[in-house]
């Protein structure tokens, strides 16, 4: 594989990153030092630098004269991840009301949920129109966090959301759930413009738990 040198471990780090998330490389699978210096033709120096940012990531886990898997998540890990994520997007969405330019996060929020709506009802969605949709809906969660003024949830938010985000990407592909994530979307869209900042975490936090349920079946479907 042809990288460029300058940005070996970024590079390393990116891919590696995506076969997780879209679960290429899946759930609990080891990652040897040798596989991996094959599979890209470099030293095992950046391919370290990489692993060093996954576990970072919260994606793999490093253990002692064994080697790094990726992380392996129970049914359990899965209820405690969506419950928390909950609680750190409603502390976003509060946190946001001392932003002084309301207008500016509703627009964003307005964009991210218009695109969402526009790829609603493709039939058979191609592979980059998914992309586009799935992104979108991050986004939606993530403009709380670009102006909630607040490092420390920023920080607690990203790990978590690298998790969570193995599972969105196989639901979010489905018509059903992106309907409901849309419709619950817009609830909290509306709430937050109207200034029910109270009213638009409290939706969030439902929002999560019925996100769960999906993230729940993909995951047993996984394991079946």
């Amino acid at each position: 594989m042809n990288l460029n040198k300058s940005t070996l471990s970024e590079q390393i780090y990116q891919i590696l990153r995506s076969d997780i998330l879209t679960q290429r490389i899946p759930l609990g699978e080891k990652l040897t030092l040798k596989h991996l210096q094959e599979r890209f033709e470099v030293s095992s120096t950046p391919i370290r630098e990489a692993l060093t940012r996954l576990s970072q990531d919260g994606l793999v886990d490093y253990y002692s004269n064994i080697g790094v898997n990726v992380i392996s998540l129970s049914e359990e890990d899965l209820r405690e991840l969506y419950q928390f994520m909950g609680d750190l997007d409603r502390l976003a969405i509060l946190y946001t009301a001392a932003y002084p330019d309301h207008e500016a996060i509703c627009r964003e929020l307005q964009n991210a949920v218009s695109v969402t709506e526009k790829l609603q009802d493709c039939e058979n969605m191609p592979e980059e129109l998914t992309a586009l949709w799935i992104k979108n809906s991050d986004d939606f969660h993530l403009i709380f966090y670009k102006y909630c003024s607040n490092r420390k949830l920023k920080t607690a938010a990203e790990t978590l959301r690298s998790q969570l985000t193995i599972f969105s990407n196989i639901y979010e592909t489905k018509q059903e759930p992106q309907k409901e994530i849309h419709r619950m979307h817009i609830k909290i869209f509306e709430a937050y413009k109207n200034k029910e900042f109270e009213k638009a975490g409290d939706l969030m936090k439902d929002h999560l738990n019925a996100s769960l349920e999906f993230a729940l079946k993909s995951f047993r479907d996984m394991n079946s």
